[in-house]
């Protein structure tokens, strides 16, 4: 008796540490994990729990340095995560579900959908960052390794791929350029024993494709992550070819920018525009919040190129 009564303190104790819904007992004292309880471990056993927002509710409200942000996780695997921003709007991403799995959540706050696709689990978080994670755990070799999330972006959002495996989510600077107000992370995905398995992302118009490189040497579950964060007015504006072209003849394209021709460092924005039109590419600039330059020295640091890419559609 006093050794199964160990055994039932230890795995309540690893429940509570791992942010899980305690477990309830069978019968006979021994352990009787839900579906739910193992989805959420083997998630949070990948993505730790310190970043998860605490709230256990679905709709978080969370201060950020840009404003206020709700990130919303669905109540069934056919509904969408949202992240919105103060001025009300959002990006969404669905999940890649089979089936309308009910979701249960965590006491970390952790949301699964056991089953919701062929040897599959789903599950979301919100992070305290204002973000959010879909995460998709592949439970054997027969789950397919190719998943699919389709966003919704405001009216004239796109994306832009970030040059590391990302991709930047940009609107309109105002008058010239587009502006990042959020970001999806370089993806990652993790095997059952925390090693990398391989993985990248690509677009099929406005779904995220991510492909999972599995192999006769990954310990299944397998578990991966989108991440995404939206409200961001602050950050690296892209130019396109056309915008590019008028900075490396000197020309001004917005009233915020430093004088093309003012040199930092051996460096100018118009001959930094100027190699990005001679190898075919396109300048990218950072920025302050409301838009305003950053000092001259900054800025032309924080300046640099890009090129164009499939499913980014900007650098043309």
């Amino acid at each position: 008796m006093k050794l199964k009564n160990s055994v039932r303190a230890a795995l309540l104790t690893t429940a509570l540490i791992s942010g899980t819904v305690a477990p309830a007992f069978a019968a006979d004292g021994g352990p009787a994990f839900s579906t739910a309880d193992q989805a959420a471990a083997t998630v949070q056993k990948a993505t730790g729990t310190t970043d998860i927002a605490p709230d256990s509710t679905r709709g978080k409200v969370m201060a950020t340095d840009r404003g206020l942000v709700t990130v919303t996780t669905p109540a069934s695997a056919d509904g969408r995560v949202s992240v919105a921003a103060s001025d009300g709007s959002a990006v969404t991403m669905t999940l890649p579900a089979a089936v309308d799995a009910a979701g249960t959540t965590s006491a970390a706050g952790t949301t699964v959908y056991p089953n919701a696709a062929a040897h599959t689990d789903l599950a979301a978080q919100a992070t305290v960052d204002g973000g959010a994670r879909a995460l998709v755990t592949l439970k054997s070799a027969d789950a397919p390794t190719t998943q699919r999330f389709d966003l919704g972006l405001p009216d004239g959002a796109g994306l832009i791929a970030d040059g590391t495996g990302g991709y930047d989510i940009v609107t309109s600077a105002g008058g010239a350029g587009v502006v990042v107000r959020g970001h999806i992370d370089a993806p990652w995905a993790k095997d059952a024993n925390g090693k990398a398995v391989p993985t990248s992302y690509s677009l099929d118009g406005n779904t995220l494709v991510q492909a999972i490189e599995t192999g006769p040497d990954t310990a299944y579950p397998v578990v991966a992550d989108p991440h995404y964060t939206w409200g961001i007015i602050s950050g690296t504006v892209y130019f396109n070819k056309s915008e590019t072209k008028v900075l490396a003849l000197g020309g001004t394209v917005v009233s915020w920018l430093p004088h093309p021709a003012a040199v930092v460092g051996g460096r100018s924005l118009a001959g930094i525009a100027g190699y990005a039109v001679a190898t075919d590419q396109c300048i990218k600039f950072k920025v302050n919040p409301g838009l305003a330059p950053l000092s001259p020295g900054a800025a032309l640091s924080g300046s640099g190129t890009y090129s164009g890419s499939a499913g980014d559609g900007y650098c043309r």
